[in-house]
């Protein structure tokens, strides 16, 4: 049997998962989460075989670190919208078992779950070999900051959110309205991998987005 933790951000989500992958065979739904911090809530995680299964905006590399510091006998399955080897290379190098395309099915999930949590690497078998190569030859993996998954409004907008400014400041300096704004924020929280506007302020200021 695999233990799975369940980790994503939205509520819905989160319900969603656990009432689909519940039902399947070897697998156990132990719990969900909203950020990896969760995880210290849940008790030892070393002692069967567990898959955090991850479904975020944006596949980080560094939720993986903060994982294996978290659960280092974890496998850690990232959803993905598509495949690119770069990406599965920044994974395989922060110790993530692997990646699932979200077309994928759900019996194919239910194997890389499994997979996962044997320690087993999760790739498509087209992508596989070619990721391995790129590791083992120290090929740089996915480098890129968050930051360039964030449109132009939205860089914006945590520019102004790292000067201290309020949702409405925000909103009335880009002649936009306090709901976009929050929209917004809920975009750029996502894609930042951050759970409150301190964390996502944190980023900022550590990117370079502080005056």
């Amino acid at each position: 049997m695999t233990r799975l933790i369940i980790l994503t951000p939205a509520t819905l989500y989160q319900e969603a998962w656990r009432a689909l992958l519940s039902t399947q065979l070897g697998i156990e739904v132990v719990d969900t989460a909203s950020q990896p911090q969760e995880l210290h809530q849940l008790g030892p995680l070393n002692q069967l075989p567990t898959t955090i299964l991850i479904d975020l905006a944006a596949p980080d590399p560094a939720i993986a670190h903060q994982f294996k510091e978290i659960a280092p006998t974890s496998g850690l399955l990232f959803l993905v919208d598509k495949y690119d080897l770069t990406e599965m290379v920044a994974l395989l190098q922060a110790d993530a078992a692997g990646c699932l395309i979200r077309d994928a099915t759900v019996a194919d999930l239910v194997r890389g779950i499994i997979a996962a949590g044997r320690g087993e690497i999760v790739l498509p078998p087209e992508w596989a070999t070619k990721a391995l190569v790129a590791l083992a030859r120290g090929e740089v993996g996915w480098e890129r900051s968050s930051l360039n998954t964030l449109t132009d409004r939205e860089q914006d907008v945590l520019r102004l959110l790292a000067q201290g400014m309020t949702n409405k400041d925000i909103a009335q300096s880009l002649f936009l309205s306090v709901r976009t704004i929050e929209a917004h924020l809920r975009n750029i929280y996502g894609k930042l991998s951050v759970a409150s506007r301190t964390e996502a302020v944190l980023w900022a200021v550590q990117h370079g987005y502080s005056p």
